[in-house]
């Protein structure tokens, strides 16, 4: 597989769901890098991947190995191990998270009300829109990330970077990028995975790891810290912009 530069002038626009916390911490400046679990995991005698355009072999009809079509992803030097990436740099991606809409409740000929939609079926009809990361919490429902339209998204980001990795092998810096907040306490640098009461941590890595990732996967199978899966690490830039003002 002949690979090039981590690059491509190929760029999609594509959904991303994020939780009302990381949504906290894409607003605050704190993350510039998100971790996806790769949905196919090399064997595990592989060490190492690379990140660029390969071509996949393919085999033709004469069981003869060819050369496949380009693509962007991670893959071995030696071939045995190919997976297309499934967000590459310069994709615009629009984040999903928990939100409501704001619609008239009532008749035309009444005084206006306006009151919370648990359906909003477009965005002619939605007087406004709530997001969870950053309205007071009230007794009103909230709909779920997954489905949020692309016209009520209000943040892009754009991919700059795509790498793969051993869940386990984050930095001390990466893990900051990650969006783990640093708290000081009598002097100390402590760090803490989450918005809520938690214990703090001595390391921006251990929080990620005991907090974050902990907290999404639990002691899942294949995807838990101890199961030491292979991620896509993304680098992005944060525009605070519908992704139809971007593209």
């Amino acid at each position: 597989m002949a690979k090039t530069k981590n690059t491509t002038n190929s760029v999609s626009v594509k959904p991303i769901i994020f939780s009302a916390e990381m949504v906290r911490a894409l607003l605050d400046g704190r993350k510039t890098q998100t971790r996806r679990v790769m949905k196919v995991q090399p064997d595990h005698y592989i060490r190492e991947l690379q990140v660029g355009k390969y071509h996949p072999t393919k085999i033709g009809k004469d069981g003869m190995e060819y050369p496949g079509d380009e693509i962007f992803g991670a893959f071995c030097d030696w071939g045995e191990f190919g997976l297309k990436a499934p967000y590459i740099p310069g994709d615009l991606l629009w984040v999903k998270e928990t939100w409501r809409g704001i619609v008239k409740i009532n008749a035309p000929w009444e005084p206006h009300e306006e009151g919370v939609a648990r359906y909003t079926p477009n965005r002619a009809s939605c007087a406004g829109i709530e997001y969870k990361a950053s309205h007071v919490s009230n007794d009103e429902p909230w709909r779920a990330s997954i489905h949020m339209p692309r016209w009520a998204s209000r943040l892009t980001m754009r991919v700059t970077n795509v790498r793969a990795e051993r869940l386990q092998d984050i930095s001390e810096d990466d893990a900051r990028a990650e969006g783990v907040r640093k708290e000081g306490i009598r002097g100390h640098a402590l760090w803490s995975g989450r918005d809520t009461e938690r214990p703090t941590l001595p390391s921006a890595r251990q929080a990620f790891l005991d907090h974050i990732w902990t907290d999404l996967y639990g002691e899942h199978e294949t995807k838990s810290v101890g199961a030491n899966p292979w991620v896509w690490v993304y680098d992005f830039e944060v525009i605070r912009k519908n992704v139809d003002e971007v593209a």
